[in-house]
């Protein structure tokens, strides 16, 4: 017995020291551990406690405006109202998402759908649930706020578009990409872009994104373990810095809004592209690519419905056609091969050549518009009536390669290097090029068409603009641009943008350019051109009707579709005053319902170029008004 109760103890005994060996180890590492954690890295520990106690709220700097030449504001800011959630104040989210759904109207899912693009945030942090409120739902929430706790209405600052902003040249805004985010953090010291945020996609808004965006601020606020926004006392010594917003740049365009209005009021009706630049340097005055877009849908939730109904519409009014749309020029490319022509020495002014009507080539017929023809015309009256026959005559002559040379040599087939949208190079055949992308030689019966500015020949509206410039300004070859002048957020300049002349024609005498001027000077001034429509009183227009008449836009697929897939494209092209320019218009109307270059487009350009000088005019008298009215008051002596 008494054995059996000595081994028990024994075993006892044992158990009772290791156990106690155990609690001394467990005591010696957690005293280590303090020692480690309060002691040897104290400071490290003590300075994370410090960042969990406070969190950084960011402050979305205000994008930079955008003004035209005269100071007028063509895109600015304006106060939006966004329906947010504070996920620390919520209490029933359920009930809170079914009330907000039938007092809003708007499904449960779209908020669900928001909280999952979020999740993870910290519960401090506002959600917004519904952006771009109206006022009436404004008022909604704040009068049922007493229902829905937790969400709030919160004031964010975003773009002013008007129904009359000129949508693919200022562009919109859209949600980062992760391509986007990687590609522009790649070689920051630190990410000047998160996910989430807005940046330009098209337009001004894309190319002059890193002046535009401003640079974010923050602020501090103190949060419990929970990471719950704690109340700060009015008795609190703690003061929370707080780093204000630098708001974007300020860009100075070259455009004129009164100029851009007239020019969208002369087109009004119309789908094509205006551009109208000074030809002194360059600078785009004007330009609208119809249709357009309201950059307002992609402030708030655009349905498929209305995406796919912008898609689909045959006349891409996603596309910015003054430097992504390629036409055939038609008749305005007439004072191209007339240069050509000139300089090569197959005409000289009293040079004529008989139209019948028709052209006939290898038993190849080519007809003049005016099938009754225009008997015996020179230069100056081919311009005029926009002959075809004449200018038949002296392609077929001159050749595609010849052609295309003094075509090069005005800048046509290459980029202008306007800098906005997507550009392309236009078109100028040559028999080379033929070769190399059709595999076979050029056909002599391709030419004529050549030669009145159809077949294969492209250019872009810009392109057709610039043209005329340097037929005006004497062979000056000025790239277009579009901003003057960049601002700071306290209107310091830093960047100005000044005037580049790409080159001056060197094949192009200019003499011939004045035969050419003054042959496009009588296609507007003369009672008989075809491009009468654009004169404007006490000033003289040069420029150049035509008409090209095309197929289809597509496979056809609506009514609108089948009714317009015949019209011509109504072009015309001119310069004003004629004898030394300082505005150059381009107007290409597509599918015009009213007729050719002479009857649509050439009217949209004398509205155009009239409005120009009526501004000048009017500018000028106020600030004779102004100067006059800033003279000291002389004073009379009395008279003794």
């Amino acid at each position: 017995m008494n054995k059996m109760f000595n081994e028990n103890r024994r075993v006892v005994d044992s158990r009772f020291i290791w156990a106690n060996v155990l609690i001394l180890v467990i005591t010696s590492l957690l005293m280590v551990r303090l020692w480690y954690v309060q002691i040897y890295r104290g400071d490290y520990y003590k300075r994370l406690a410090e960042n969990n106690r406070f969190q950084y709220i960011e402050i979305t700097a205000p994008r930079g405006i955008i003004y035209d030449r005269n100071g007028s504001v063509v895109l600015g800011n304006r106060p939006y109202f966004d329906m947010v959630m504070i996920p620390q104040y919520l209490r029933d989210k359920e009930t809170t998402f079914a009330a907000m759904s039938k007092l809003l109207h708007t499904p449960e899912s779209v908020f669900e759908r928001r909280l999952r693009m979020v999740k993870g945030q910290p519960k401090y942090l506002p959600i917004s649930l519904k952006r771009n409120l109206s006022l009436h739902e404004v008022s909604i929430i704040q009068n049922n706020k007493i229902f829905l706790q937790g969400i709030d209405v919160a004031v964010a600052p975003r773009r002013d578009y008007s129904p009359v902003t000129p949508s693919h040249m200022v562009g919109y805004l859209g949600e980062i990409s992760r391509n986007e985010l990687n590609r522009l953090n790649e070689d920051q010291d630190s990410p000047i872009y998160r996910s989430g945020d807005l940046i330009g996609k098209q337009g001004l808004e894309a190319r002059w994104e890193k002046y535009l965006r401003g640079k974010r601020g923050h602020r501090l606020v103190q949060v419990d373990a929970y990471g719950r926004q704690a109340d700060l006392t009015e008795k609190s010594e703690i003061t929370l810095p707080r780093v204000p917003a630098i708001p974007g740049n300020d860009l100075i365009l070259t455009i004129d809004l009164d100029l851009q209005t007239a020019a969208r009021d002369a087109f009004k009706g119309k789908n094509g592209a205006v551009v109208v630049m000074d030809p002194r340097n360059g600078e785009v005055l004007a330009m609208l690519s119809e249709p357009g877009y309201d950059p307002n849908i992609y402030q708030g939730v655009l349905s498929q419905e209305k995406y796919r109904s912008l898609v689909n519409n045959p006349f891409k009014p996603f596309l910015d056609k003054t430097t992504g749309g390629m036409f055939m020029p038609g008749s305005v490319y007439k004072a191209v091969v007339a240069l050509a022509a000139l300089e090569e020495g197959i005409i000289n002014p009293n040079t004529t050549f008989t139209c019948p009507g028709h052209y006939t080539m290898n038993g190849e017929t080519f007809h003049c518009h005016e099938r009754r023809g225009h008997g015996v015309v020179n230069l100056r009256r081919a311009m005029l009536k926009s002959c075809d026959v004449f200018f038949y005559n002296i392609g077929v002559e001159l050749g595609v390669d010849r052609i295309a040379k003094y075509a090069a040599d005005l800048g046509l087939g290459e980029k202008t290097g306007f800098q906005l949208n997507f550009e392309l190079p236009g078109l100028i055949p040559t028999i080379a090029w033929k070769k190399k992308f059709y595999n076979t030689s050029w056909s002599p019966g391709e030419t004529p068409s050549v030669a009145i500015g159809q077949g294969a020949v492209q250019m872009t509206p810009v392109q057709m603009a610039n043209l005329y410039a340097t037929l005006g300004n004497g062979g000056n070859i000025w790239k277009p641009f579009l901003v003057k002048r960049v601002l700071n957020h306290v209107g310091e300049s830093i960047l100005v943008h000044d005037p580049e002349l790409i080159r001056k024609v060197d094949r192009i005498s200019p003499a011939s350019l004045k035969l050419v001027r003054e042959a496009l000077t009588a296609v507007v001034m003369d009672p008989e051109g075809t491009g009468k429509a654009a004169g404007v009183p006490d000033v003289t227009v040069a420029g150049k009707t035509g008409s090209v008449q095309v197929v289809s836009l597509s496979k056809n697929q609506t009514k609108l579709d089948v009714s317009m897939k015949w019209r011509e494209h109504a072009m015309f092209a001119a310069f004003s005053p004629a004898e030394s320019p300082e505005i150059s218009v381009a107007v290409i109307s597509e599918h015009d319902k009213v007729g050719g270059g002479g009857k649509s487009a050439a009217p949209v350009a004398g509205k155009i170029i009239a409005a120009y000088w009526d501004l000048k005019k009017k500018r000028a008298a106020s600030k004779a008004a102004v100067k006059t009215a800033e003279k000291p008051a002389q004073i009379k002596p009395e008279s003794l």
